[in-house]
């Protein structure tokens, strides 16, 4: 069999497709009809059968991975030798890889590294512990599923390559991957579970930087560099990372392996540590006051029991941004604010305001489920149409935020924690409108706050804003200039509905802002609704917040539209 090709069958299993191909081996879908279920094959170069030493020690080693059971490693079903091919069957998953979620060259957000990285390091630590060592450990070998369910693959492909043949032993692919290679692995040492560690610890400053720590135009001196080259810090990539955290990685990618942790439970618990520090020192969150963007003046939301300096710009830039340049600009707006504090408060435990935490936590007060309904109050003329063809609406690039158009979608990106940016389309005053705009969330974030804010007035930081995360939080709240936002909904306090469905791919969020009436609906659902008359009319508009733990936020809006109600 020269080929495999779709429709052949190897041996108990018909090929469907090719998935993937790397250096180490080919990955085939294919039909199991005795367990009627599409599975994947892992299929290692041809060349490696011609040897019955390794034939026989692949009998061993898939023996050995193919015991190893865990929630967040892919299991091996079976192996085989066909027509001189040798395979792997494992579970067909429709996923992508931890590599796809970093490519956009961003740091993760620490609760999205927190939970990845929990489970990578859980899941190799059970490997140690069976005496199994990955020895090519990297973010292409971590499948991650629509859910966020991390699951390792390829134990042991690396040293099956390893003593297949001297021919091979002179690839990138018995070497590892260049990237994430350890010190002892790139001088083909003996290396054992800490050659791991210092691959997890690549892999975990690669989360908090956005970038791997070395980097060349050959593959060798990236090699030459993790074995004599300082470690470049990654505070100097990331200045704002918290030390705990750091120490944490300089431990893990330490030059010698005795200097490293001994095991992944002993890295995953200082990792741990160094989080729960890192929360501990943090100042608990308080009202702040707003900065403002290069395009209008803006301020923050989240009612606090103190007033305090916006955190991120300083309060003298602010001042200067309104009176010199932001009113000049305010017609097609963009803005970003600092800190919006109750936001952060409920997703921090570690806080000193009592304020309702997350899902992850306990769970939110209660509050009455609104009666669903599928239309807001009658709608009449539409006022406008928007799906972001028209390049009308305010742009931004900076260092903690870009607003740019994505194709024929508005795209708000945010990196850093508590930060929250918005644009608008004109500089029109409307009154009495239903508005709706489709939102997705591209960070997977499920604390990331977007919707419609309306009603804003000539100054900029006045207006109301409907907020919902894919959490199923929401709020509806007034802004009013340098006074603490006002939470409208729920007492003051972040409110929780199961009509928003948990964690979809996109939502359509609507708002009335009519006659003193305020309502936010989520894909056609009333979610609730509040009464308040300070504003009467005034500028409409799409924002995103990131979180206090949540250092970026990635969200897209398309198909914006503003209809006059009856």
């Amino acid at each position: 069999m020269d080929t495999i090709r779709p429709g052949q069958m190897l041996g108990a299993y018909r090929i469907i497709s090719q998935v993937g191909q790397g250096g180490m081996a080919t990955v085939y879908k294919a039909y199991q009809p005795s367990m009627d279920r599409n599975v994947a094959i892992k299929v290692l170069p041809r060349q490696l059968a011609e040897s019955p030493e390794f034939v026989t020690r692949f009998q061993q080693e898939a023996r050995i991975i193919a015991r190893l059971e865990h929630p967040h490693i892919l299991p091996v079903f079976d192996y085989g030798e066909s027509d001189g091919v040798t395979y792997f069957i494992m579970r067909y998953l429709e996923a992508g890889t931890l590599k796809s979620k970093m490519e956009a060259g961003r740091p993760l957000s620490l609760n999205e590294i927190d939970r990845l990285f929990t489970q990578l390091a859980e899941a190799l630590g059970y490997a140690h512990s069976h005496g199994v060592i990955h020895r090519d450990l990297k973010p292409a070998n971590a499948l991650v599923d629509e859910q966020g369910n991390l699951f390792l693959t390829d134990f042991g492909i690396a040293k099956l390559l390893e003593s297949a043949s001297p021919r091979l032993t002179q690839t990138d692919a018995i070497m590892g991957t260049p990237a994430y290679i350890s010190p002892e692995q790139a001088r083909a040492q003996t290396v054992d579970q800490r050659s791991d560690i210092y691959s997890l610890g690549v892999i975990l400053y690669e989360m908090v930087t956005g970038r791997v720590p070395f980097t060349a135009d050959t593959p060798l001196a990236v090699i030459l560099m993790h074995v004599s080259d300082p470690l470049p810090l990654p505070s100097i990539l990331k200045p704002d990372i918290p030390e705990p955290i750091e120490r944490v990685i300089l431990k893990a990618l330490a030059k010698e392996p005795n200097d490293r942790y001994a095991n992944a439970t002993e890295l995953l618990a200082a990792w741990k540590r160094a989080l729960e520090d890192a929360n501990t020192v943090r100042r608990a969150p308080e009202k702040i006051l707003p900065p403002v963007s290069l395009a209008s003046s803006a301020r923050t939301s989240a009612p606090a029991p103190k007033a305090v300096a916006a955190s991120g710009r300083p309060t003298g830039w602010i001042i200067g941004c309104v009176i010199g340049v932001c009113l000049l600009l305010s017609i097609a707006g963009i803005v970003v604010f600092a800190s919006r504090s109750q936001f952060l408060s409920f997703l921090n435990p570690n806080t000193a305001t009592p304020l309702p935490p997350t899902q992850t936590l306990t769970p939110i007060p209660p509050t009455e489920t609104p009666i669903p309904t599928a239309v807001p109050t009658s709608i009449s003329d539409v006022l406008l149409k928007d799906d972001f063809s028209s390049k009308d609406w305010g742009t931004l690039n900076e260092t903690d935020d870009v607003v740019e158009y994505d194709g024929e979608a508005l795209r708000m990106k945010i990196f850093k924690k508590n930060w929250f940016v918005w644009s608008t389309p004109n500089g029109k005053t409307y009154e009495n409108i239903h508005t709706e705009v489709t939102a997705t969330n591209n960070d997977g974030e499920a604390t990331t706050a977007f919707g419609i804010m309306c009603y804003q007035q000539e100054t900029a930081s006045d207006y109301y804003y409907l907020a919902m995360t894919p959490a199923g939080e929401y709020t509806i709240a007034i802004a009013e200039g340098d006074k603490s936002d006002v939470f409208l909904t729920n007492n003051d306090q972040w409110a929780k509905s199961d009509l928003i469905k948990k964690n979809a791919s996109s939502y359509r969020v609507g708002a009335d802002c009519s006659n003193g009436t305020l309502t936010l609906y989520v894909d056609g659902q009333s979610i609730d609704s509040v009464s308040d008359s300070t504003y009467a009319n005034g500028g409409v508009g799409a924002f995103a917040w990131s979180g206090e733990n949540v250092s970026s936020a990635d969200v897209t809006f398309d198909d914006f539209t503003i209809t006059s109600l009856k």
